[in-house]
């Protein structure tokens, strides 16, 4: 039992209704039903008596538990709760105390209508059916698994600080396949609560349960993130949240949820840091290549229809993208400004109003197309230190790079400095709108500054390079060295898998 505070706790018979036994009370057991609110859920724990860890446990959902009769309740325990599975029996001594247990049921089921989490007060419900059901398909889990820069990176970075693992209660949050439930298993994890909300958690279960050495130590929680109430609070939080530009599909509030209500103060967080990096940019070929898709427009006669008045605001669309590619570092005409996030103290405030100031000075003479982004996080291990990056000119990884393109172009000496802001604005399709601003001094003295602005959309990117990275990626065999040699070799430090797999450090 845990220092958390029980919203109310119910005298029941307690029995399991086994498939086609119907109920039974004659080995049924006196025990405890506790409704406990905790970390934005509600919690339903059993205890037996003269047991104090669980019999089980579950969220509390009209799925979940229902009354029968008068006295009479039945709960529908998932396989990835806690503590036993199966559907049971609980029967009240009396009239009063049914009718305290259905009172007390009711309001913790009208509390999580009435308030919602956080994720559904500040996520559209369609966005966020279509999100779990994207990371729900094994073939999105494949592409990111296939991505070994960066699950090598996790795999070097888990491995290499085992002593921040090894007798440890970890959550990995959004934890899809759960291969980073896998990963701190084999540093050593006492438990690990893999919690995951999409269809995705049944998988999870699978390999669990095909992997019995590491996966008996790995519990399954189905459910969001700002929903589900643990047993315990982790030592340790383990995640994969990054999207594109670092913050797409805005995962980092819910491992910011993760800190504040399921970390143990103090606790560590993999990763700890992000930070995003800006230089502008100077491509003329993407500049053409984006101007001419709205082409198609210019018609006039078009089976006998004038396109031409809907060309400018298809021009408009098509720069309204961000595109995302591997980047070429020899477009890159400036130095770099960034912004960076501590992942233990930032807030979710501070990730619904981004703000970066820019000040870049020119390399050389040459038209600004737009400014370039990427990303790279810190894992601040006890151990050992890794940097996962996405940088331009280092092995590509699956969030590749981010471009935002000037509708105009800026010219710029060598030498010239651009100055403006990139401000990303959070919505409720769990993602931002991009807004970014260039200027540039004048093209001839006493002239007026060039200034450019474009409004983007960062949830729908133009991918310009995507499927040949996948079809590349899916003809690389997984490096075989890494988790077989040191299980071969009792070797829990994989300091030479990075390494092998390309990775470097910012």
């Amino acid at each position: 039992m845990t220092s958390d505070q029980y919203a109310s706790a119910h005298n029941v018979l307690i029995t399991e209704i086994g498939d086609g036994d119907g109920l039974s009370w004659d080995d049924a057991t006196p025990g405890q039903l506790h409704l406990l609110s905790r970390g934005g859920g509600m919690l339903l724990q059993a205890t037996t008596s003269g047991r104090q860890e669980a019999t089980f446990q579950c969220q509390l959902t009209a799925e979940t538990v229902f009354r029968a009769t008068d006295s009479l309740f039945l709960l529908k325990v998932p396989a990835t709760a806690s503590g036993h599975q199966g559907t049971y029996g609980l029967r009240c001594s009396g009239s009063d105390t049914a009718g305290a247990l259905a009172a007390a049921v009711e309001r913790g089921l009208e509390q999580r209508r009435d308030t919602g989490s956080e994720f559904s007060q500040k996520t559209d419900e369609g966005s966020a059916d279509l999100y779990f059901r994207y990371y729900g398909l094994l073939q999105h889990q494949q592409n990111m698994l296939q991505d070994y820069v960066r699950t090598g990176t996790y795999y070097a970075a888990i491995l290499e600080n085992r002593a921040d693992f090894e007798g440890k209660v970890v959550g990995d949050i959004g934890a899809g396949s759960g291969i980073l439930s896998f990963f701190a298993a084999q540093a050593g994890a006492r438990k690990v609560y893999a919690v995951e909300a999409s269809a995705m958690a049944d998988y999870c279960v699978m390999l669990k349960d095909a992997n019995p050495a590491l996966g008996r130590r790995i519990e399954v929680v189905r459910g969001r993130v700002e929903e589900v109430a643990l047993p315990e609070r982790c030592d340790v939080l383990v995640s994969e949240p990054m999207g594109t530009l670092l913050v797409n599909e805005r995962m980092l509030e819910t491992f910011l949820f993760a800190r504040d209500h399921l970390l143990k103060p103090g606790g560590r967080m993999f990763p700890q840091v992000g930070r995003i990096h800006c230089a502008v940019f100077s491509d003329a070929a993407l500049f053409a290549e984006v101007a001419s898709k709205a082409a198609f427009w210019q018609q006039d006669n078009y089976y006998g229809v004038d396109l031409t008045r809907l060309l400018q605001p298809a021009v408009d669309d098509y720069f309204a993208q961000v595109v995302v590619d591997a980047i070429d570092p020899g477009c890159l005409v400036s130095d770099c400004n960034s912004k960076l996030f501590d992942f233990g103290s930032a807030t979710s405030a501070d990730l619904e109003n981004i703000v970066i100031p820019l000040r870049l000075q020119a390399a050389r003479h040459c038209h600004v197309h737009g400014l370039a982004c990427w990303f790279d996080v810190l894992f601040d291990g006890t151990t050992s230190q890794r940097w996962l990056s996405t940088a331009p000119g280092l092995p590509t990884t699956h969030w590749f790079q981010l471009r935002c393109l000037l509708g105009q172009p800026l010219t710029v000496a060598a030498g010239g400095v651009v100055t403006g802001e990139l401000r990303l604005a959070a919505h409720k399709r769990q993602s931002y709108d991009v807004h970014l601003t260039l200027t540039a001094p004048p093209l001839s003295a006493g002239g007026a500054p060039q200034t450019a602005r474009s409004k983007l959309d960062l949830k729908e990117p133009y991918y310009r390079q995507l499927c040949a990275w996948n079809f590349q990626q899916s003809a690389i065999p997984a490096p075989q060295q890494a988790a077989a040699w040191a299980h071969a070799n009792g070797n829990a430090n994989a300091n030479g898998a990075g390494h092998a797999n390309g990775h470097a450090s910012s």
